[in-house]
């Protein structure tokens, strides 16, 4: 454990350096200790918590980065309380611990790591003794609830230093939007090597994919193709996202008639073209 917590520091400190999240999880991958990740998640705050506003940011990008690569929601909620059962000696050392952490709690609900739900959870998993701990989510919870929350809660650390996820979203869109009436391959598959969020890519391809549905055409299987052969998206990403697709099926039938249809022709396609592996969707879990 000590040999882990040791790394574990290089590690972030080596983060807040470079930005560079990719690097970051495969490290965390080397390390090859993932029972440990609820202890990492509480190294990465406590360290932001003594820094500034940027590497706040980075963490909390971070967060929702590690949440779609590598940790389970139950991961994230064993940090933040192992995180709240130390606020008070963490308070003796950082000046306004209880509403930094506040905020990386309400922080985590907004970027979709956490669900309100996980938070009430996490309350529950406090020792009744942990006042400082049950009053940061109760802050946490208030701060959810204010008007236009979303907005100020995303610009927390003053915004703009990382990413914000509504921010990549807007970017993607648009990047779509522009290739569905250009047509330039190149054009779009540099936009979406400007975003430099390799880890979010799931997202093109979700968006993407609906907005072949929507479009009644296959053009953005082109740029999916394109993404695939330069190495932009990787398979990884690529099944992500089709389980995002297939997970919300139901859903997207209700504004488009053939959702499903579409669906099966673009796995079959992806499938032959080896973006897929031949095994998805075989299983209910696949994804």
């Amino acid at each position: 454990m000590k040999q882990y917590k040791k790394h574990i520091v290089s590690i972030i400190h080596e983060y807040f350096f470079s930005d560079d999240i990719p690097e970051l999880i495969r490290s965390l991958e080397d390390l090859g200790q993932p029972e440990f990740n609820p202890i990492f998640l509480k190294k990465l705050i406590t360290l932001a918590m003594d820094r500034k506003n940027k590497e706040k940011e980075m963490a909390s990008v971070l967060l929702s980065a590690l949440h779609i690569e590598i940790f389970s929601t139950e991961d994230i909620v064993n940090g933040f309380v192992l995180l709240l059962e130390s606020a008070e000696d963490t308070a003796l050392d950082i000046l306004d611990a209880s509403n930094e952490l506040a905020l990386f709690l309400a922080r985590t609900v907004i970027d979709d790591v956490l669900a309100p739900l996980n938070l009430e959870e996490i309350s529950n998993r406090l020792p009744p003794n942990c006042s400082s701990g049950l009053e940061t989510v109760c802050t946490a919870q208030s701060l959810l609830s204010a008007r236009h929350a979303g907005e100020r809660i995303l610009r927390c650390w003053g915004g703009g230093t990382g990413w914000a996820v509504e921010d990549a979203k807007d970017k993607i869109q648009k990047l779509l939007e522009e290739f569905e009436s250009s047509g330039v391959l190149s054009e779009a598959c540099q936009c979406i090597r400007d975003l430099g969020m390799p880890f979010f890519n799931h997202e093109v391809v979700k968006k993407a994919l609906v907005m072949a549905m929507e479009k009644k055409n296959d053009r953005m299987l082109d740029l999916l193709q394109e993404c695939f052969n330069e190495g932009l998206i990787t398979i990884n990403q690529i099944t992500k996202g089709f389980g995002r697709i297939k997970d919300g099926l139901d859903d997207l039938a209700l504004d488009i008639p053939n959702a499903k249809d579409k669906f099966t022709f673009y796995v079959e396609h992806a499938k032959e073209r080896s973006w897929l592996l031949p095994s998805f969707g075989l299983s209910d879990d696949a994804s």
